[in-house]
């Protein structure tokens, strides 16, 4: 098949009425790992880095226990708060380190060489970066605010950090046209093998908001998004590259479009679990144990006790405030698993473009509504016990993410394999659900799996097909035969 090569395992190679599948080539046991990937280009999502300080590369939580307490509580009001538990933080830091796997030199984490305050959990994943697509995309060195670059990243932020991911592809393919030679129709080749992968214009690819149809106004407002965006970045990179930033853009927003409709049926969301939890728990576990002891550390494991407790109460306050759809990435109306897709039109749910469209002449910030909130989330942490905070989850890396071997795996509602982010980086792994032989068609699921038919079929039908799968046809002739009961 043509397209990337694919991990030892499987193979990409034709499936009967849906275009290309992935297929495996040697058993593998129920539970049993098929395969690992890396993405080709993956973004944590900006609203995610108000809770989470990731590596721009790799996704890594960074390895600092203070770092990862800074971006959780960065506000003001949280100061007071940061001092009293500070020389707690210091003295369990190795504690992370271990935890997270990282080294005593790369806790804190490595910045940006040139000022713009991106994060990398080392130099490696620093100086990757910087190569892949940063150094024509670091915001460090400017420092007008009408310049293109800064314009561009201000429009993504307002409308969809999709946008920023898809200058990313732009950037890195602008470094690979010039590692070749350079140049327009080196450019046009890399841009041909990009789009090997099901795309479309934006336009199409894209869902609109729930209840709204895709109407003049829609594509106006959304075509106006995209090319406005493309206009910006194409300003940015061309005092860079002329002839390869030409060839990107020499049909205006053509390809650009067609990058975020790749996306739209390809990505998907990348979910790193903190590694916070499991050191909470365990180091209050020890405290406990400490304070029950009756030896000489009993009154100061007591105190201890009481800090954590502090701090994981305002965590989840946190939490109630500011977890949802802007943080992680995932719209209500989405309905998606994580999961990737091919041909057939999957998503990779970041419809926050498309819902831009409701949010016109919407009203602005609510300050009634958002005291009101936050009020109601004080009054639901105030209520927890210190066991529920300990087992409450700290918030987890979100992205999104194109992944080359996912994105030719077809749908089932029934399937036999799931992705997951198992280690602390946006690395996957395919785990069979069920026993797969060599020559079996992997699949995953597109949806959330616990709906009835009708409603997975409405879902998957906003993606380009009506599935047929062995639960689909087994369910339809369940309501079949239930209908034709109650018309008798």
């Amino acid at each position: 098949a043509p397209g990337p090569p694919t991990p030892a395992g499987v193979e990409a190679r034709s499936s009967h009425g849906r275009g290309y599948g992935l297929f495996a080539t040697a058993p593998h046991a129920t539970g049993a790992l098929v395969f690992t990937d890396e993405p080709l280009f993956v973004m944590q999502h900006t609203g995610n880095r108000r809770v989470v300080a990731a590596c721009a590369t790799c996704c890594a939580f960074i390895g600092s226990l203070r770092g990862q307490m800074e971006a959780i509580f960065s506000e003001s009001r949280f100061a007071p708060l940061l001092a009293e538990v500070g020389e707690m933080i210091c003295g369990w830091e190795a504690s992370l380190l271990v935890a997270g796997g990282a080294s005593a030199s790369t806790a804190a984490g490595v910045l940006c060489a040139h000022g713009c305050g991106e994060q990398y959990c080392s130099e490696a994943c620093r100086d990757a970066h910087y190569r892949h697509s940063h150094n024509l995309l670091c915001a460090g060195p400017i420092d007008r605010e009408d310049h293109p670059l800064i314009q561009f990243k201000y429009h993504a932020l307002e409308h969809a950090d999709t946008l920023l991911l898809a200058a990313q592809v732009c950037a890195h393919l602008v470094n690979r046209a010039k590692a070749a030679g350079g140049g327009v129709e080196v450019t046009r080749n890399l841009m041909r093998e990009l789009l090997f992968f099901c795309h479309a214009p934006f336009r199409d690819a894209c869902r609109p908001p729930p209840g709204r149809g895709k109407d003049g106004e829609f594509y106006a407002h959304t075509d106006g998004l995209v090319n406005r965006a493309a206009e910006l970045l194409a300003a940015a990179l061309q005092p860079h590259a002329p002839a390869e930033a030409s060839a990107l853009f020499e049909g205006g927003a053509v390809f650009f479009s067609e990058v975020l409709g790749m996306f739209e049926y390809n990505n998907i969301d990348v979910e790193v679990p903190s590694p916070l939890g499991s050191l909470f728990l365990a180091r209050a576990s020890a405290l406990d144990a400490a304070a029950r002891g009756g030896t000489m550390d009993a009154p100061r494991a007591a105190a201890e006790l009481q800090l954590v407790e502090k701090l994981l109460r305002e965590k989840e306050w946190v939490m109630g405030c500011v977890w949802g759809e802007e943080t992680t990435g995932i719209y209500a109306a989405d309905g998606i698993a994580d999961a990737g897709g091919d041909e057939d039109g999957m998503t990779d749910g970041d419809a926050a473009m498309a819902a831009s469209v409701e949010a016109m002449g919407a009203t602005g910030y609510d300050a009634n509504f958002a005291q009101q909130a936050m009020s109601q989330a004080r009054q639901a942490v105030d209520q927890m016990s210190f066991q529920q905070l300990l087992q409450a989850p700290w918030p987890a890396l979100h992205g999104i993410a194109l992944f080359a071997t996912v994105a030719r795996i077809n749908h089932s509602c029934a399937p036999n394999a799931k992705i997951d982010f198992p280690s602390n980086s946006a690395r996957l792994s395919a785990i069979a659900l069920s026993p797969l032989a060599p020559g079996d068609e992997m699949t995953i699921s597109y949806i959330r799996q616990d709906t009835d038919v009708k409603e997975r079929k409405q879902q998957l039908l906003e993606y380009g097909f009506v599935c047929n799968c062995e639960r689909c046809m087994s369910e339809d002739s369940g309501s079949i035969r239930k209908a034709n009961k109650r018309l008798k």
